[in-house]
This record gives C-alpha cells, sequence and structure tokens, in this order.
C-alpha cells in the first residue's frame, strides 16, 4: 500500500473455494481448469454486472471492491446460485463451493490495492460462511433493504481474530424472504437447547376453539393435494402418486398435526383454484399444493403451503435430488419437504398466537415456553421456559407437547448447576415426566426422543438406545431424533454411525436454525475418528451461528491433537475466558464421571485439553 493511499467506505466482497487444497490433490490441473472456466462464466461477469472491480485475485480466492452493499450482495447471490445450478447431479469430490463473505467499511485505497479494517472483516466473514454460503456483517444487512429473494438470519456477534470488536454477522439464505421464526443466536451446551425448542414447538397437540357461530379450524390442521405432474414428464403419474403418498404419511406422523385422509385429498384434486373453499368444507387451515417434475436423472418438486383462510401463500420450497432407480420419491426429498413443512406450519400458528389466538390456552403457553427455551442462554431464562410449561400442564396435565418440552427445561436446568444433589433432583424429576409423556402416547417419536435425551444426560444409555430407535422408527424424518440418535452413538464410541446420524439431520433441513448446532456435534465426532482437521473446519462453520465455551473446548482440543500449538492456545484462552472454572476434572464431573473422563469421546477431548494446557 503506497503513502498515497486514500480512505473511503466501500463494499468489499471476498470469495474462495471451500476444499480447496483437497480438490487440487484431488486432481490438480482438472480442477485449475474447472476454476478458470468458473471465473470467466460465473464468477466474472456477476461482478461486472454489479459494477464490481476485481482488486486481486490470490490462488483461489478473489477480493473485489463494489459501490455498494446491495450490489456486493446481488452478486454474491448471483454467484451462489449459478454454481448451484452447476453443481447439480455432480460427485463431492467435483463439486466446486465457494464460501463469500462481504463487509461495508472504512478501506485504505490506492492504484492497484485495497486493505484496512473493512477488508480485513469481510475476510473474517467469509470464513464463517459455509460452503455454498454467504455471510455478511451488520453494516451490510442495514443497507440492503429491496427484497432480492433472500433470507437473513442473525448468526449474532462474533468475535474473531484480529478485529477487536464483536462482528454481527447474518446468513444469507438463498430460499427466500426470511421468516421471524428463523431469526436465530444460537447458544450451545452439552446437549443442544435449539434442538430441544424445537421439538417442542413441532410438536404441540391441537386444540379447538369455538367461535360464537362456527367452530374453528383446529390448530396445526392440514390437508396435502395430490402432486400434480406435466403429462411429459416420464413415469410422472407413478411419481407423483409416490410423493404424495409417502410426503402424507411422513407428515402425518408428526404429533399434533392432523392430516386430512389421501383418500378425501385424492378427491379434491381438480380443485387446486379453490383453497378457501376446501378449508371451508373440511375445516383445515393449511393446504399443501405440490408439483414433481423429471428432468434426466432429477426429479424436482416445487411446494406451497397456503393459508385457506385467506387463500395467502405462507411457505413454499423447491427440491431437487437424485431419482430413485424404481421411479418412486426421491428419500431425500421426502424427508426434506416434511421437515421444513411442519417448521412452517409452526411459525404460522406462532403468527396467530402473537395475535392473541388461544393466548391464555396450554397449546399457546407450550409454544411460548418453546420459543423461551430456544432463545436462553442463561439459566434464569431456561427456569422462565420450565414455569411456563409448568403453567400449561397445571391447565392440562395429560398435554404430552407441554410434558415433552418440560422435561428437556429440566435437563437443560441440571446441566446449567453443578453435580450434587439439586441436579441430580432435576434429572429424577426430568426422567419422571418424559416417562409419563411416552406412557401418555406410546407412538409420539418427540416423546420418545425426549425420553432418550433425559436418560442420555443420566448416562443411562442403554435405555437410551431403546427409547431413540423406538422414535427413529415411529418418525425417522425429525432433525432432533436424528441429533439424538447420533449423540447417543457419540457416547458409545460409534463415531461413524453419530457423524451419519449429525449429517442426516443437516441433509433433511439446511436451513434449519438447528444447523450450528449439528455442526457442533459433527466436530465431536470427527474429533473422536481422528479426523482433526475435518473436526476444526465443522466446529469453526458451526461457530457461525453462536458460541459457548463447549465450542472453544472442543476446537482446542482438536487443534491440539492436530498439532496447532497457537490456535489451541488461543482457543484455550477463550474457553477460560467464558468459563473460568473449568478445569478437565470440573468437566468429568459435569459430564457424569466423578472427574473422570466417563466416555470414548471424553477420554480423547481430556488428552487433548491436556496437550493445549487446559487445567487439569
Amino acid at each position: 500500500m503506497s503513502t498515497s493511499s486514500t480512505r473511503r467506505l466501500a463494499a468489499v466482497m471476498i470469495a474462495d473455494v471451500a476444499g480447496y487444497s483437497r480438490l487440487m490433490e484431488h486432481d490438480e490441473a482438472g480442477t485449475h481448469a474447472r476454476l478458470r472456466e468458473i471465473r470467466a462464466e460465473v464468477t466474472d461477469p456477476a461482478v461486472r454486472g454489479q459494477g464490481g472491480r476485481i482488486v486481486r485475485t490470490v490462488g483461489d480466492g478473489i477480493l473485489v471492491e463494489f459501490p455498494s452493499a446491495a450490489s456486493a450482495l446481488a452478486a454474491a447471490v448471483e454467484i451462489q446460485r449459478t454454481m448451484a445450478r452447476r453443481n447439480l447431479g455432480l460427485p463431492a469430490d467435483q463439486r466446486i463451493d465457494h464460501r463469500i463473505g462481504i463487509n461495508l467499511g472504512d478501506i485504505l485505497v490506492d492504484e492497484h490495492d485495497i486493505a484496512g479494517t473493512g477488508v480485513n472483516v469481510a475476510a473474517r466473514l467469509e470464513a464463517l460462511a459455509a460452503p455454498g454460503g454467504i455471510a455478511i456483517s451488520g453494516t451490510v444487512r442495514e443497507q440492503v433493504r429491496e427484497d432480492i429473494g433472500v433470507r437473513f438470519v442473525d448468526a449474532g456477534e462474533q468475535q474473531v481474530k484480529n478485529i477487536s470488536r464483536p462482528i454481527l454477522v447474518f446468513r444469507v439464505e438463498l430460499d427466500g424472504p426470511q421468516s421471524p421464526w428463523t431469526r436465530l443466536r444460537a447458544a450451545r451446551w452439552q446437549r443442544p437447547l435449539t434442538i430441544a425448542a424445537g421439538i417442542i414447538a413441532l410438536v404441540v397437540a391441537a386444540t379447538l376453539a369455538y367461535r360464537q357461530w362456527q367452530p374453528e379450524k383446529p390448530s396445526q390442521s392440514l390437508i396435502i393435494l395430490p402432486f400434480a405432474y406435466a403429462a411429459e414428464t416420464p413415469g410422472g403419474a407413478l411419481l407423483a402418486a409416490s410423493m404424495t403418498s409417502q410426503v402424507t404419511r411422513a407428515v402425518s406422523r408428526v404429533t399434533g398435526l392432523t392430516v386430512i385422509a389421501p383418500a378425501v385429498a385424492a378427491q379434491l384434486a381438480g380443485r387446486r383454484g379453490d383453497l378457501r373453499q376446501i378449508g371451508d368444507e373440511l375445516r383445515v387451515r393449511y393446504a399443501l399444493d405440490g408439483r414433481v417434475d423429471r428432468s434426466g436423472d432429477l426429479v424436482r418438486v416445487t411446494a406451497h403451503l397456503v393459508d385457506t383462510g385467506s387463500g395467502g401463500s405462507l411457505w413454499s420450497s423447491d427440491v431437487e435430488a437424485p431419482a430413485a432407480a424404481d421411479g418412486s420419491a426421491p428419500l431425500a426429498v421426502i424427508g426434506r419437504l416434511s421437515e421444513t413443512l411442519r417448521s412452517a406450519v409452526i411459525d404460522a400458528e406462532m403468527k396467530r398466537i402473537a395475535a392473541g389466538e388461544q393466548a391464555s390456552s396450554a397449546y399457546a403457553l407450550a409454544l411460548a415456553a418453546s420459543r423461551e427455551l430456544q432463545d436462553a442462554t442463561e439459566l434464569p431464562q431456561i427456569r422462565a421456559a420450565r414455569e411456563r410449561f409448568e403453567r400449561a400442564l397445571a391447565i392440562e396435565p395429560r398435554h404430552v407437547p407441554a410434558l415433552t418440552g418440560y422435561a428437556h427445561a429440566l435437563a437443560f436446568e441440571a446441566d446449567r448447576i453443578e453435580p450434587g444433589a439439586p441436579r441430580d433432583g432435576l434429572l429424577a424429576k426430568a426422567d419422571e415426566v418424559s416417562l409419563r409423556a411416552v406412557t401418555l402416547q406410546t407412538d409420539n417419536a418427540e416423546a420418545w426422543g425426549a425420553r432418550a435425551n433425559v436418560l442420555l444426560f443420566r448416562r443411562q444409555i442403554d435405555a437410551a438406545v431403546e427409547a431413540i430407535q423406538r422414535a427413529l422408527a415411529l418418525n425417522p424424518y425429525l432433525i432432533t431424533v436424528q441429533s439424538f440418535s447420533g449423540q447417543i452413538n457419540l457416547a458409545q464410541g460409534r463415531g461413524e454411525e453419530a457423524l451419519a446420524a449429525f449429517d442426516r439431520g443437516i441433509e433433511l433441513n439446511p436451513t434449519s436454525t438447528a444447523r450450528g448446532v449439528l455442526m457442533h456435534f459433527r466436530c465431536r465426532a470427527l474429533l473422536l475418528l481422528g479426523r482433526y482437521a475435518q473436526a476444526i473446519e465443522s466446529c469453526e462453520r458451526g461457530m457461525a451461528f453462536g458460541t459457548e465455551w463447549p465450542d472453544y473446548m472442543v476446537l482446542a482440543a482438536a487443534y491440539a491433537l492436530h498439532g496447532d500449538a497457537q490456535r489451541a492456545a488461543q482457543a484455550r484462552g477463550e474457553l477460560l475466558r467464558l468459563q473460568p472454572a473449568f478445569t478437565i476434572r470440573w468437566h468429568g464431573a459435569l459430564a457424569g464421571g466423578a472427574g473422570e473422563a466417563h466416555t470414548p469421546f471424553d477420554r480423547l477431548l481430556h488428552d487433548g485439553l491436556r496437550m493445549a494446557a487446559v487445567p487439569e
């Protein structure tokens, strides 16, 4: 940077290729040629189209200056969407995914280069982005007011290397406008609070209210219309019938979601334009209208969730997956649709509650408690959610969703306090409550998931395995159930099985607010498997969604085991800053091991922490 440098406010974008070293090692010449092609056909045209200036390129990365935050974001969105289309159908070892970070800030400029804090922040944001994703600073979010068809998900304030102040980070989701329910500042302890909150929100049982003149439509009531298909679609009739049947079956397994029988829905296929009338006739609040198409080896499904009262569209999804060999609906599509659909129904239900509908019912109290538990980062917040669940149960003692949430709240409260009689009492109560929930509804997958989680907290691993197997048999399409399955496998020392479960959870809904939690536990599984570099990457990606002391605990051990003493020391410093009382023995007692490592993972973790010079 020359002495004639000037300062100005500018939008800075930094992009690089995820896993670049791995790609080059696998096929150096081919990767280099494909990157040149992508620059010529994707990246450079998108930058030029928005008035950007490519300042420099380094290996797989580019540094770009834009005249505005909006133009930088528009270029980034175009790049990522184009690359997503190019990657369709490619095997993992041939995909090229970019990570993109964008910041608006003060930079130093000369004829050939730019530098300064504004550039450094963009670099840190790029490192926080997921492959195929975009991370932006709060200053960029403030400047982008127009609707460009993306969602902005608050990932909280992040403290990053060489930047003195925390950065407010937003993840850019490319699948549509932002819903308030997706905003999250994730907090993770040894078990995922955000996942527990998802359980509660997704299993609230239907409660009937009455108007003076006619009965209200039941909460969470849904009709899935037969999927449409183009006449020229090869095997379209079989594919559409399979999609309708399997999505209906998967969604019907969600406790509290009342789904109209397929035989009834089949008679209404010709009335897609009359959804409000269908809602009145069948007394259902929501309708799913979908279409399935096939192009070569890919199946594409488009679905819309409609409010039958207003006729308004509440949510839409566009999913692609490789076609099944037998012509039936791909399982990946079924799982993705069922998971995101139920989340969309809950979004709509929460808006009704916020507007005052059924505000004093057990149903509403359970939803409110789930929101509190989702956002809880401190013990008083967890206790407030627990007390709200207790109020719901005072109204309706056999309300299984409230019992399920109450069990989680008790367990998470126990995990926030020191070992001893009070902690043991909370876990005993959680055990009793979760047992009551599965006794009342033996076919409730969410309740069995809660039961498995509580038993895992109590270190009753064999019983936890039985409970999670029951939950998986009832509904394998639940992110929460897949996560608890992974954690139980982790406790057993079964790293590959744990990793597969966490990956299935991410695949079910890549935009879920639980993604950060799953990435954290995926890091633990990779650590157990000795894949330290991959564990570090997974930990750091998960930390983009929010950080707590367990993140730095695992990261310190991973860096130490990987042989990076400097970064291990940095992670150790953050761990002790966030949890000054932390010692290896303290963690062993907290994990139920009487001060000693209790599981194969804990033993490896403690070895790594000792290598990182964490206090014994």
